[in-house]
């Protein structure tokens, strides 16, 4: 397929006013009052030029992407354009803050390549849905099988890939029912999804399905887990970009990727283990730990 090109005058679409340091902030603080999270690698982060941050989602993706986006912008400037499903885009009054406000774009291959032309940083959640819809089991799974769109992005334009790992985020919720629960045979939505061809329709036979989910007590609200998110070292793909549409070449660099996310995630469970700081009072009160026998 050829390279996707447009004009400067076309570019400038996708312009937007980004939120000032002072709302973000403000944005964030409830955020960090609740879940403490812990930055790692992000002092030593080289900003000199534009990359794709690609991340692992979380489950059911409520706590992705903007705690660490936010960080990112408040202590290097960067603001990441996010590229999200298009489902974002049909709700009044959210799709306009993302768009106009926090520049979040439609995912496609073209905005992608427009991005990359006006030479600004993204972030991809290369699992997409199916990442997000966890089945028990599933933390910290990659469900990129398939996934080597980013890769190819990135070849053709000589961007450098940065990995950044999420931890925690699986514990905010419990899964009650998961796809494989919902869809037996003896349960009613089961059998009204499978009468109804949503099952292996608009569900892929369970694959895109979302878990049941509880979160503090009976509630939806996550519990006040601590999180944990680690930027790691660049991975280049320039000596590639001749390559960029040869298979090979692509699950060569997504397997470094994912390599390198699984060094993160181990790294931060480390941490992770041997952090006192999330005994604060928030998560003393809220998440006792067991009595000892």
């Amino acid at each position: 397929m050829p390279k996707v090109s447009k004009k400067v005058s076309d570019l400038a679409k996708f312009d937007f006013i980004p939120p000032t340091k002072s709302f973000a902030r403000n944005f964030i603080a409830p955020f960090k009052f609740w879940f403490s999270p812990e930055f790692y690698g992000l002092d030593k982060l080289d900003v000199s030029k534009p990359a794709i941050y690609v991340s692992n989602h979380t489950i059911l993706g409520v706590l992705d992407g903007y705690p660490f986006g936010v960080e990112l912008y408040l202590k290097k400037g960067i603001l990441l354009r996010t590229l999200a499903a298009s489902t974002h885009f049909q709700i009044p009054v959210w799709r306009d803050i993302i768009q106009k406000r926090l520049g979040v774009l439609k995912a496609s291959r073209e905005n992608c390549a427009a991005v990359m032309q006006r030479k600004e940083s993204l972030l991809v959640f290369p699992g997409g849905t199916r990442e997000i819809c966890k089945k028990r089991g599933d933390a910290y799974v990659l469900k990129w099988t398939d996934r080597t769109g980013f890769v190819r992005m990135a070849m053709e334009y000589g961007y450098d890939i940065i990995p950044v790992a999420a931890v925690g985020a699986e514990e905010a919720y419990t899964i009650r029912q998961d796809a494989n629960d919902l869809l037996k045979n003896d349960s009613a939505i089961g059998r009204f999804l499978e009468f109804t061809g949503l099952a292996k329709g608009l569900f892929k036979g369970g694959e895109l399905l979302p878990p049941i989910v509880q979160g503090l007590g009976f509630t939806p609200l996550p519990k006040p887990v601590k999180l944990y998110f680690s930027f790691g070292k660049r991975i280049s793909t320039k000596q590639l970009k001749p390559k960029f549409d040869d298979p090979a070449s692509q699950e060569l660099v997504k397997a470094k990727v994912e390599e390198a996310l699984q060094h993160q995630f181990e790294a931060l469970f480390r941490l992770r283990d041997k952090d006192n700081s999330g005994s604060a009072i928030i998560r003393r009160v809220l998440l006792p730990k067991p009595k000892k026998e």
